[in-house]
């Protein structure tokens, strides 16, 4: 079966900031530069949203060092809004996680991710978390965080809806992530390791 366009992230944000809204956490708009989604609660803490069409945070690192930097950083808490049921218009739930929980998180896994020895060409800056079961059925540390981090989720739903001929938007700036999130669907889909999927693109006329 075909997957549905993506639902843009302005949508997925609207509910997110909705859902806290509901759960007693009301979010305003801190200034920041680029597509940055930095907001703040009343009693000043910081929080980062992230929007996901896929049921996978994404976390990227400035360089391969297991102590390099994460995009993740920065900030006391982390929002992370998907739609229930992947790329779907509809029922939106989000996870609001301490950040040092998610970075130690991204950290941890992606070294013991690196220690089955897969073939990355020592090249690799993602730092991916599932939020679903491993498909070929193995423990993994990096798979199950809609399990593990269930205390973090909001309670309730919110809404999503995609504007008639609205296929979402991309973010230009960021196409190694979603190079990253499609290796994480062909692998999910082929029940295969995401080492094995391989994606080349070429930018032409």
């Amino acid at each position: 079966m075909p997957k549905t366009p993506r639902i843009d992230n302005n949508a997925l944000l609207e509910a997110g900031l909705e859902l806290m809204k509901r759960n007693g956490k009301s979010l305003s708009k801190q200034p920041s530069f680029g597509r940055k989604m930095l907001y703040s609660l009343p009693n000043g803490e910081t929080v980062r949203v992230r929007t996901c069409n896929d049921h996978i945070l994404i976390v990227v690192a400035d360089s391969p060092a297991l102590d390099a930097k994460l995009n993740i950083e920065e900030t006391d808490w982390l929002l992370i809004v998907m739609p229930e049921i992947e790329r779907t218009p509809g029922k939106v739930i989000a996870y609001l996680v301490p950040t040092a929980v998610a970075v130690e998180a991204a950290r941890s896994t992606h070294e013991t991710w690196l220690a089955t020895k897969p073939n990355t060409n020592g090249g690799n800056t993602t730092r991916n978390l599932w939020f679903y079961e491993d498909t070929t059925g193995q423990a993994t540390t990096w798979t199950g965080f809609h399990r593990k981090w269930s205390k973090y989720r909001l309670k309730g739903e919110g809404e999503a809806t995609q504007a008639a001929g609205l296929g979402g938007s991309a973010d230009p700036g960021n196409v190694k992530a979603e190079v990253e999130a499609a290796r994480q669907r062909i692998s999910k889909v082929a029940g295969v390791p995401v080492n094995a999927v391989r994606i080349t693109i070429e930018f032409g006329l």
